[in-house]
Order: structure tokens, then C-alpha cells, then sequence
């Protein structure tokens, strides 16, 4: 989920509506994928399902890169942040034994600890107890391949300023889901791994689902890929488990994942009305390890996790009885795919990925381009220049000095920026040749933008 700005285009062609009764979606949805493996080498494993039945479970590229060892269904990759939601559904579990209060204070379970006296279970649930996010703070990085005490990861933000009065705004903090974590253990007097196999795998029949240690040997584990400096493919950087713990330690599979999904919304982990708690969008539009909003009016409860080689995105549309589950083990582009994957689900225009080629344009066009331009998003808004300068255009963001970056012509009205061909802007001619439309499409998002006066 920034000020930098979010520019433009992730592909060219875009599939025809037509009626949900008369298309094959699984075919649509294999065709988008098998462009996403060959244009950015997408290496994982994607589900997804409609009304209980998976319409599309494929595994692609490896597991194992050295070898050649193809991704099967029963794959396990790193979730990531994902966890977040199983941490969430563990503490509501204990609220609903009177083991916990939502309104608990950190200092019951955390005696001594700074402001904690104004921080609650919730706060730390979503996102708005100000607490630092130790992932942050510059003196994490040396220290996540260790593998820390739980003392010793709450030393690295316990201290820390807080980002705001608790309560009072938003920002995501690993730092509370790990502490909540810790609640879990104390409260529960048992291990977090074994109270979450007990209470919610087993619930779910997730059996292939775990607080993941790298010291063991794990059938069908995936090894997760980063993309090299130099271009290629590298192995990812070790990242020792201790240190995102009920943050992002788990490992699993898209079935899994799948039946988590279904089991959590029939009511079978928690109760409804602590599903509702869990799904109703506080600050920041998210609820208790989830993020709540709206795709095409639709209703959308989802999550994005992110681990060294890893990505992971799941997405449910609950009145619609639709799911989507993306792992991925080479830092896939998961956002971008989750998107597609909805418009292909809802009838909506979606691109597929493709690498823009420069071509020799009239550049006397550039002038009609030029000028002040501003994107409004619920995150913000974003402005920006068009300029041109020796027959190029240039793209300026407001605030940069004279930073500028080149945009590269794919044809007379559609550029994509030369350090990311991933990002281009668009613009729309009438029948003789005025802009009447302006367009940012950042990996697949499309915007729709404003030209200031």
C-alpha cells in the first residue's frame, strides 16, 4: 500500500467483454499467466476460485532453479505478511475464550513498556498504535540473519519514537504483530507455531502450512530467487525466521491458503461477529491483518506479503464467493497479477504484459504534451511536469530540483519511462489531434489524470 509517483503501463492488449455465462475465464486467466512468465518470468503458483470450485490451479517456473526442478500444486512458499491475518485470527480466538480484551492494554501483557499504557490489542491490530516498525529502523539490517531472542527484537524498537500519539492515525508496523505474537505465547503458555497448528490449520485442514524454519528439511519447499544487478537470477538472501516470527514466518501453499480463505468466512476459525471485527476497515482502510476495499464496487478483503525471494498476494471478494491466492518465489510482480486477475474476473478491460519498443515519432507532437499534470488517488495526490527538451520528453516530479526522467516513444501518444518500461503515460486524441484524454498505467493500474491549467 508514497510520495513517489506512480506512473503508467503494463500492456497492449485488451481481451473483449462479454458476457460472464460465455467465458471461459480459467482459459483467459492461463493466457495472462503464460505472458507473465514469459515477458517477466513469473515463477510460482496461482489459484484461483469461484462459488467453492478452483477454476485455475497452475505451478510455474521452478522451485529450484539450479536443478531445473519445476514448481508443482504442492509447492510451499514464504507467505510474508500474509501471516498477519493468522496472528489476527489467533487473538480474536483468544477474545472469544475471555482470555484477552480487544481494550487490554500493552502494559498488562508488557509491564514498563513505554506509552504502553495508551496502547491496545487493537491499536496494534490495526496498524494505529504509532509504535516503530523495527523492519525500518537502520540498525535492522546487519542483524536479519541472526537469529534473535524474542527480548532481543523488541530491544530494536522498544525505545523508538513513536510515529504519532497512539490512536490517532495509521501506519504498518511489523513491530505489533510481532508483540502480538508474544501476547499469544503468553496468554495461550504455548509455543505461537503450536497454538496456530491446534486452533487454525487444523481447523481449516491446512496441512501443509507452518511457522517455517530453514534449519529443517521441508518437502516441496521452494527456493526463492531475486533478480541480480547484472541481470539473471541470484539465490535470495538469507532471512532468518526468528526475526518476522507472527509478522511473516509462515510458509504454505496455494490450497492451503485457498482453504483458509473459505473456512475463515464460513464462520468455522472465528465467530462472525469476530469476522466482522476482523473485516471492518479502520484507519487506513484496513481491518485486523487485512486490507478492506473496493475493486469495480465490489467488496475486497486482501493482503500482500513480501519476504526476500518471495511475494505473496490473496485476495477475496466474500458477497461474490470469489477467491485468488499468488505465491510467488522470485519477487513476482503479485499487485499487478491480483489486479488482472480480478478485471479478468469481473468483466473488466485488463492488459497483458508486454515490452514496449521505441520507434522514431514526428517529435514535433512533444509540445502538445507538455505542461503540469496532477494524479488524485485516496493515498494522495501526486504532481508533476512534462517538459521537452532536445526532440525528448521528459517527465519532472514536483519537489525533484532538476531531476527528470526521459520517457521513450512507443508511438506518437504513448511513452513508457526509459528506466522502467513497466511505467508509461498514455494520451488520448480527438479527430483532430487535441489531447482530450490523459492516462497513467503503472503495471496494469490504470489512472486517469488531470492536466493543471
Amino acid at each position: 500500500m508514497k510520495k513517489i509517483l506512480i506512473i503508467a503501463l503494463m500492456g497492449c492488449i485488451s481481451w473483449p467483454i462479454a458476457g460472464r455465462a460465455q467465458k471461459n475465464y480459467s482459459s483467459l486467466i492461463d493466457k495472462y499467466m503464460e505472458a507473465q512468465v514469459r515477458v517477466k518470468q513469473f515463477s510460482g503458483n496461482v489459484l484461483v476460485a469461484v462459488n467453492g470450485r478452483i477454476i485455475y490451479n497452475k505451478p510455474l517456473g521452478y522451485a529450484d532453479r539450479e536443478w531445473k526442478i519445476n514448481n508443482t500444486t504442492e509447492s510451499k512458499f514464504q507467505i510474508g505478511s500474509l501471516t498477519k491475518q493468522f496472528t489476527a485470527a489467533a487473538i480474536l480466538l483468544l477474545a472469544e475464550q475471555h482470555k484477552v480484551n480487544l481494550n487490554d492494554k500493552l502494559t498488562t501483557y508488557f509491564p514498563g513498556y513505554p506509552q504502553g499504557d495508551k496502547v491496545t490489542l487493537h491499536m496494534l491490530l490495526n496498524h494505529t498504535s504509532g509504535i516503530a516498525d523495527y523492519t525500518a529502523l537502520p540498525k535492522f539490517y546487519p542483524l536479519h540473519t541472526l537469529p534473535l531472542v524474542r527480548d532481543s527484537v523488541i530491544a530494536l524498537f522498544k525505545n523508538q519514537p513513536y510515529s504519532f500519539s497512539p490512536g490517532t492515525s495509521w501506519k504498518y508496523s511489523n513491530s505489533g504483530y510481532f508483540l502480538l505474537g508474544c501476547i499469544i505465547e503468553k496468554v495461550s503458555k504455548r509455543p505461537y507455531a503450536d497454538f496456530i497448528k491446534e486452533n487454525l490449520f487444523n481447523k481449516a485442514a491446512m496441512n501443509n502450512t507452518a511457522v517455517n524454519r530453514i534449519d529443517s528439511a521441508l518437502a516441496f519447499r521452494a527456493k526463492g530467487y531475486s533478480r541480480g544487478e547484472k541481470g539473471g537470477w541470484k539465490n535470495a538472501e538469507y532471512f532468518s525466521m526468528e526475526i518476522p516470527f507472527s509478522a511473516g514466518a509462515l510458509i504454505s501453499t496455494v490450497q492451503d491458503l485457498y482453504k483458509w480463505q473459505t473456512a475463515l468466512f464460513k464462520g468455522d476459525i472465528i465467530s462472525k461477529a469476530s469476522l466482522s471485527t476482523m473485516t471492518t476497515p479502520y484507519l487506513g482502510n484496513y481491518g485486523y491483518g487485512l486490507s478492506i476495499d473496493t475493486f469495480a464496487n465490489h467488496k475486497r478483503v486482501s493482503h500482500s506479503g513480501a519476504i526476500p525471494g518471495f511475494t505473496s498476494y490473496m485476495s477475496s471478494f466474500p458477497a461474490d464467493n470469489i477467491s485468488i491466492v499468488i505465491l510467488s518465489n522470485n519477487d513476482g510482480e503479485v499487485g499487478q497479477i491480483n489486479e488482472a486477475l480480478s478485471s479478468i474476473m469481473f468483466d473488466k478491460p485488463f492488459i497483458m504484459p508486454y515490452i514496449p519498443k521505441e520507434k522514431v515519432i514526428n517529435y514535433t507532437v512533444l509540445k502538445k504534451y507538455t505542461g503540469k499534470y496532477q494524479i488524485v488517488q485516496s493515498g494522495g495526490t501526486t504532481n508533476f511536469e512534462l517538459v521537452e527538451a532536445d526532440n525528448k520528453l521528459y517527465l519532472k516530479p514536483e519537489g525533484a530540483g532538476d531531476f527528470k526522467m526521459e520517457l521513450k516513444p512507443e508511438s506518437e501518444t504513448k511513452f513508457f519511462l526509459a528506466r522502467d518500461s513497466d511505467q508509461q503515460i498514455e494520451f488520448t486524441l480527438d479527430l483532430k489531434g487535441n489531447v482530450i484524454k490523459y492516462h497513467f498505467i503503472n503495471k496494469g493500474l490504470k489512472f486517469e489524470i488531470k492536466r493543471k491549467v
